[in-house]
């Protein structure tokens, strides 16, 4: 378990910090091209649909703090699920709250990616 958490964290950090700083080139790099993610609306975007979304600065985060992540290897993939505290803005309108989020991390070109996920807001 250590020896995932060591491997995907800094993966982790550099996906929020990209987040909090809407840095698509980041974000690009982090998530892969057959991304499939289901946001708290429930819509279920793709890697082009995020991306197309914080060039537009549709999303912008204010805070983004992690208060616990778990992380597990399954087969060639790491799952973590992480709960944050959010506040900011979606295309315009201020939200805030506590967020489940699950990813799931596969390797490719040397590099971890996030393949699929889904984000719940929670009470």
């Amino acid at each position: 378990m250590d020896a995932i958490r060591t491997v995907i964290e800094p993966c982790e950090t550099a996906l929020r910090a990209a987040m909090l700083a809407n840095d698509v080139e980041a974000l690009d790099a982090l998530l892969d091209d057959d991304l499939v993610f289901t946001v708290p609306t429930g819509q279920i975007i793709s890697k082009e649909d995020d991306l197309t979304a914080h060039r537009a600065k549709l999303l912008r985060l204010d805070t983004l703090d992690v208060h616990e992540m778990r992380a597990c290897a399954i087969d060639e993939m790491i799952l973590t699920t992480t709960r944050a505290k959010l506040a900011g803005h979606f295309d315009g309108a201020a939200f805030a709250g506590t967020f489940a989020y699950t990813r799931l991390w596969r390797r490719s070109d040397a590099k971890w990616r996030v393949v699929a996920g889904h984000a719940s807001q929670v009470m």
